[in-house]
């Protein structure tokens, strides 16, 4: 007798522990009955034994199946039961767009014996069959119009960095008309207003022959640019220094408006000789050779010192004799002294 106690006491205790360590999983809704676009709950819990791991699913995608999304998702809860097990819960917030049958698919919560455990085990919910209806319209009832969308009404915390950004853009506008306004223009020792850095044409034609005879243009086959850019220098060097609209003349206009300036007549046939291989060249009427190639850059060359060269004497003449002229006036007696000493 005493034996056959001690069995039925064994046998429940054994009994006792399997349901302790029993694992249980619940997926459930308020109501199968749902409405298209209407947000409804689908509440989710795992029981497992104290002491076990849960790996719980965390909802990465905003999708549950096809015919389900998740529009929200509350925080994972952990409490215990009074038999120690540990029950995590989450609420997912569904909305379905389909009508007529839905279906809320198994759900897979992941749990093992202990953390340490890589076995992982999937406990999966039931299916839960749901019925999808739209709206249900009373059509006894009359029609209502349209309601017009109400218009909310503006705060100040709305419209004020605009009025900020406002005020900003203004004042920035009158800081700068009243910069411009009040600000002392720089001048020369003569008063002239000096406007910026500005090269002298015969400075920056010189620097500019330079470059570009450091670029070996013609060298490496670029004859027709080679030209283009020599007889550009000497058209910007002849309007700068001598006032000519060369620029915008011909090689012929060019050549008939330098005449005036009287430079001598070999300093003349060197630009000449130059504009006028360059129109060929440019023109492809003509090739010119490594030789004429590089003689037109030392024509040009000797053309723009020597032409400045014969300006500067010119203007230092003309200085000169201006000075004659105004000594000479003031050194003249006046008519009031002539009759004085007669």
């Amino acid at each position: 007798m005493k034996k056959y106690v001690l069995f039925l006491m064994a046998t429940f205790a054994l009994f006792g522990g399997l349901k302790a360590q029993q694992v249980e999983v619940d997926g459930k809704v308020e109501s199968t009955d749902v409405q298209v676009g209407k947000p409804f709950t689908l509440d989710l819990s795992l029981k497992v034994p104290y002491g076990w791991f849960v790996e719980w699913n965390d909802f990465a995608t905003d999708t549950l199946s096809e015919q389900l999304d998740i529009i929200k998702r509350s925080e994972v809860e952990r409490t215990a039961d009074a038999d120690s097990n540990v029950i995590v819960k989450q609420q997912l917030t569904l909305m379905t767009f389909d009508t007529g049958q839905v279906q809320v698919p198994p759900i897979a919560l992941k749990y093992a014996r202990s953390f340490d455990d890589p076995n992982r085990l999937n406990a999966y919910t039931d299916p839960i069959r749901l019925y999808s209806t739209t709206m249900t319209v009373d059509t006894t009832m009359a029609y209502k119009p349209i309601v017009e969308p109400i218009a909310a009404p503006v705060k100040f915390k709305e419209v004020f960095p605009w009025i900020l950004g406002a005020l900003l853009l203004v004042l920035l506008v009158l800081g700068i008309w009243y910069w411009r306004k009040h600000r002392k223009p720089k001048v020369d020792a003569d008063g002239n207003i000096v406007r910026g850095p500005v090269i002298p044409p015969y400075d920056k034609a010189v620097g500019d022959l330079e470059n570009l005879r450091q670029q070996k243009l013609w060298q490496s086959g670029k004859v027709k640019e080679y030209f283009s850019s020599l007889t550009d220098i000497a058209r910007e060097y002849i309007e700068g220094q001598f006032g000519v609209n060369a620029v915008e003349m011909t090689t012929d206009d060019i050549l008939e408006e330098v005449k005036p300036l009287h430079f001598s007549q070999e300093t003349y046939n060197k630009l000449k000789d130059t504009m006028e291989v360059a129109d060929l060249v440019k023109f492809a009427k003509y090739s010119s050779s490594n030789l004429e190639s590089e003689n037109a850059m030392n024509s040009m060359t000797e053309f723009v010192n020597e032409s400045y060269a014969q300006y500067k004497q010119r203007k230092a003449e003309e200085e000169a004799r201006l000075a004659e002229m105004k000594k000479q006036k003031q050194e003249e007696p006046t008519g009031k002294e002539d009759v004085k000493d007669v």
